[in-house]
């Protein structure tokens, strides 16, 4: 009879974990996304504003404001990623929940936002079907909104794991890429409030 060895397997030891290398590759998609849009954006407004078909309009506040709740939410997850590292635990969940919470007031403000340019007669599909610049901000805002809403889900799943002790400074890389996606979402809608308000 032969004699099997179980092996017990450990984590192997990539140059780059699975999740982070996944992570990497989404946010390179996701910057293409995004940079379609703004080239298409940039393209688009030269020639409709020369036909009289683009409207210039303010950006509605609860866009800056939802910038800086991102820039507040920034520095909460990165609270939250030193305090797993450090083991502290119940530190690691506040800041995590208070990320969350930050993600749902993001959201309410584009929401608002969306509320406060349909109140001015900006609608995603215009009177007047060549005048799509109001159409650019709702798509753009939109799907990052989108974005956001996976970073939660994220960040739920996370917040799950650190409640059954599994996110601590042996186990990060979840929380890792809970922190790096955050931080990108972030930032990216930073960068596109300042493209558009300068833009339009």
């Amino acid at each position: 009879m032969n004699t099997k060895t179980v092996v017990k397997k450990n984590k192997e030891n990539y140059r780059i974990e699975p999740m982070r290398f996944n992570l990497v590759l989404m946010i390179i998609a996701s910057c293409m996304l995004f940079a379609a849009f703004v080239s298409a954006y940039i393209v688009h407004m030269p020639d409709a504003t020369a036909k009289n078909t683009w409207t210039q309009f303010d950006l509605p506040i609860q866009f800056m404001i939802s910038a800086i709740v991102a820039m507040v939410s920034s520095v909460t997850i990165y609270m939250a990623y030193r305090a797993a590292k450090n083991d502290e635990l119940p530190s690691n969940r506040i800041y995590m929940a208070v990320t969350w919470i930050l993600g749902v007031l993001f959201c309410l403000m584009q929401y608002l936002g969306w509320q406060d340019m349909t109140s001015r007669g900006l609608m995603f599909v215009n009177a007047d079907p060549e005048d799509i610049s109001a159409s650019y901000v709702y798509v753009i805002s939109f799907v990052h909104v989108l974005h956001v809403l996976g970073g939660m889900i994220l960040l739920t799943v996370t917040l799950t794991k650190a409640f059954r002790f599994r996110v601590h400074k042996k186990e990060l890389t979840l929380m890792k890429v809970t922190h790096t996606y955050w931080h990108f979402v972030g930032l990216l809608w930073i960068y596109l409030y300042l493209f558009l308000y300068f833009a339009g």
